[in-house]
Order: C-alpha cells, then sequence, then structure tokens
C-alpha cells in the first residue's frame, strides 16, 4: 500500500488504495473489476486519435518533428478517451487547463526530492500548492466518475464503452463489491501513471527503430498493405494477422523496455533459489533492462531482430526472459491496450509515410536513452521525417 510505504506523501494522496499497489484481498477485488474492462474495449478511442495525429503530420510533410513529445501528446488524448471518455485534446492544445493540471500533478508527484528525502512531505509550506494542485485534478475526475454513474442509469444516453463505464458494469455484479467515486479516481489515476508515458515512450522507440532500418520499415509496410487491403486502419481480426509487426513491438519492448528496473518487493519469507536463499525482509528489485540484454538469454542482445520473435511461444521459452509487460498473475493489465494503439499508429503511419533520421540526428549511431530515478527509461528527444510515399 503506498501509504504505507510513502506516508504523508503525494503519490498516497492521489494513487491511494489502487489495482497496481495493492496486495492480497484488496488487489484481488479490484483486479477482478478491472480486469475484464480492459479485455472489452472498442477500438475506436485509438483510431479517432489516430486521425487526429495523422492531420498533424499531413502540415508539415518531408520537415523534421519531434516524435517523443508528439506521441506523449497522442497518448495522453488516447488514455482520456479510453479510460473514461474525455479529450485532452493535447494534441490540438497542448497548453489547455486539463493537459496542464494533468502534467503539473505529474512533475509534482516525480520530484526526486520527495523520494530521497520524505521528511519533506510533512513540511506544510513546501506541499501547499503541491496538494492543491491535486485537489483541482481530484475534482475533474470525481465530476466524470459521477457523470458517467447518471449517464449509464440513464437509457436514453448512448454508451461509449470506455473503461470506466465498463468498470461501472463489472460492479452490478453481486459477486463484485462496488466501488466508491474515490476508489474509481484513484484506479483511473494508476491507469494514465502506466499507460500514458510507457506507450509513448514505445511509440517513440519503434518509430526510432523503423528509421534507422529501413529493411525492417519496408517489410512492415509490405505486411500492412497485404493484411488491410484498402482499410486505413486494422480490425480487431487483422490485427491477428501482423505478425511481422507484433515481432517488432515484442524486439523494441526487449531493447528498451520504458520500464527497466520494477518496484521493490520485500520477501515475507526465507526463499531458496537455485542453492542460494534469499532471507524474510530482503528487498528484492527485477533489472528488466539488464535480463532483456543478457547474452546468456538473448543472441547477440543488442542487435535490432524482430525474426527473434517468429516462434510465438517465446515468452514460455526460459521464463522471464521476456518481461516487456511483466509476468505472472500481476502482469500488465494494459498490454493488450498498449499493442493494440501502438499496431494502429504504426499501420496508419507506414501507409502513407516513409520515416527517416534526420541527416545530423543526435540518435544516428544508435538510440540514447535517459534512465530516471524511478526506474522508467525514455529516449532523448527524436527528430524524424515523414515523407509521404508514392503510391
Amino acid at each position: 500500500m503506498l501509504d504505507e510505504h510513502f506516508p504523508n506523501s503525494l503519490i498516497a494522496r492521489y494513487y491511494g488504495v489502487n489495482v497496481v499497489h495493492s496486495n492480497g484481498d484488496v488487489w484481488r477485488r479490484l483486479r477482478r473489476i478491472c480486469n475484464p474492462a480492459f479485455k472489452s474495449l472498442p477500438i475506436h478511442f485509438f483510431i479517432e486519435t489516430g486521425f487526429k495525429l495523422m492531420d498533424i503530420l499531413e502540415k508539415i510533410d518531408n520537415k523534421p518533428i519531434e516524435v517523443r513529445n508528439l506521441m506523449h501528446r497522442f497518448a495522453l488524448d488516447v488514455l482520456g478517451k479510453a479510460a473514461f471518455g474525455f479529450d485532452f485534446d493535447n494534441l490540438g492544445k497542448p497548453n489547455n487547463v486539463y493537459v496542464t493540471a494533468y502534467n503539473k500533478v505529474q512533475e509534482d508527484i516525480r520530484n526526486p526530492y520527495f523520494i530521497y528525502f520524505p521528511i519533506l512531505n510533512c513540511i506544510p509550506f513546501l506541499n501547499k500548492q503541491r496538494f492543491k494542485r491535486v485537489e483541482e485534478l481530484d475534482n475533474i475526475l470525481d465530476e466524470i466518475v459521477e457523470k458517467k454513474r447518471e449517464a449509464l442509469a440513464n437509457e436514453n444516453t448512448p454508451k461509449r464503452g470506455d473503461l470506466l463505464e465498463l468498470m461501472l458494469k463489472a460492479c452490478e455484479d453481486p459477486e463484485n463489491q462496488k466501488l466508491t467515486n474515490v476508489e474509481f479516481r484513484h484506479n483511473l489515476g494508476v491507469f494514465m501513471l502506466a499507460g500514458h508515458d510507457t506507450t509513448a515512450n514505445s511509440l517513440a522507440t519503434v518509430l526510432y527503430l523503423l528509421a534507422a532500418h529501413k529493411d525492417v520499415q519496408r517489410k512492415a509496410r509490405e505486411e500492412i498493405l497485404r493484411v488491410l487491403g484498402d482499410n486505413l486502419t486494422p480490425s480487431m481480426e487483422q490485427q491477428k494477422s501482423l505478425k511481422y509487426l507484433d515481432m517488432i513491438l515484442y524486439e523494441n519492448l526487449r531493447l528498451y523496455p520504458p520500464i527497466a528496473i520494477l518496484p521493490a518487493r520485500v520477501t515475507t519469507k526465507d526463499i531458496e533459489c537455485r542453492g542460494h536463499v534469499i532471507p524474510a525482509g530482503a528487498c528484492i528489485q527485477l533489472f528488466i533492462y539488464g535480463i532483456h540484454h543478457s547474452p546468456e538469454l538473448w543472441k547477440n542482445p543488442e542487435e535490432f531482430l524482430p525474426e527473434r520473435f517468429e516462434n510465438e511461444q517465446h515468452e514460455q521459452g526460459e521464463f522471464g526472459s521476456w518481461l516487456g509487460f511483466g509476468g505472472g498473475s500481476r502482469m500488465c493489465l494494459g498490454h493488450n491496450f498498449s499493442f493494440i494503439e501502438q499496431r494502429i499508429v504504426l499501420c496508419l503511419l507506414l501507409r502513407k509515410y516513409e520515416i527517416s533520421l534526420t541527416p545530423n540526428s543526435i540518435h544516428k549511431n544508435g538510440l540514447k536513452i535517459d534512465v530516471a530515478y524511478s526506474g522508467t527509461m525514455s529516449p532523448l528527444p527524436i527528430e524524424l521525417i515523414f515523407k509521404r510515399r508514392s503510391e
């Protein structure tokens, strides 16, 4: 629980009790309500925002554009619509009041001084404005939850099928204990945290890889044109046939996992592992980046080779050798969500554009990345050129 590990902190105040940071019966209850919602999300949320992204690129055809920021704007808009049917309009108006409120809270939560020196959370004058900004964002989310409840109760109101709506429906199951508005807000907040930066950074790095490896880009485009025919975006059924594109996505997450280091877990009892005993109370972290780049697990681990994922059982080879979305019972709920979003974006882009690095790119000899104190990994800004293809 966040309030146990970070008492009086902004992160505990904003994210509260949620499906990511809880354990035991609380986690099982939240997982039971959230899990079905992630399996039922319609793809129109991704497509609507994908077309807005294409409108932006249409205006800057064949000129450099920084894609890390662009993908972050795109991913926030998708999450707002898919999570609770709200349009942040970050692509259209990146400095609007809603985007600013969200970004300010994220900056406050990630302030490393308050993580490394938790005593700062107890000093009122340092936290007054920080907690006020969270309260303003909370009020926005609470209003959205309440309006969604009212809309769901009104049979004449069109249903959009966003995550909040599906979770509210799951609460109607007599076997599930209903969530309060505060619990909904905490879980929507953590979904935004888990799904925004991670997918945005993955999109930025995969676009870099495609720009740097034109043979892979060409092969992916050929598959997209063959599978989709005249369709601009893939249906759920067509997505199952985008085998090579999925290999690229898996290999991208192997090379550049957005979460490089998993949060620490504490053992509750002695554990024997390969002849060694890990005592109870030990703090353990998984170094995903190290696992993904281990020559003991991967042949030529520093090379970009999508074909290494041709075997559809790749995830079940050496258990834990690929942890792009974690693993086991606590595997990321949004892994399908993220892959659908990435497939749709890449189908739209590769059909229409040839993607290239700028001549003087800082990444021309390899992608430069940054690992934050929190264990998240992101590329430095990436300028790419999108040149319209001649059909």
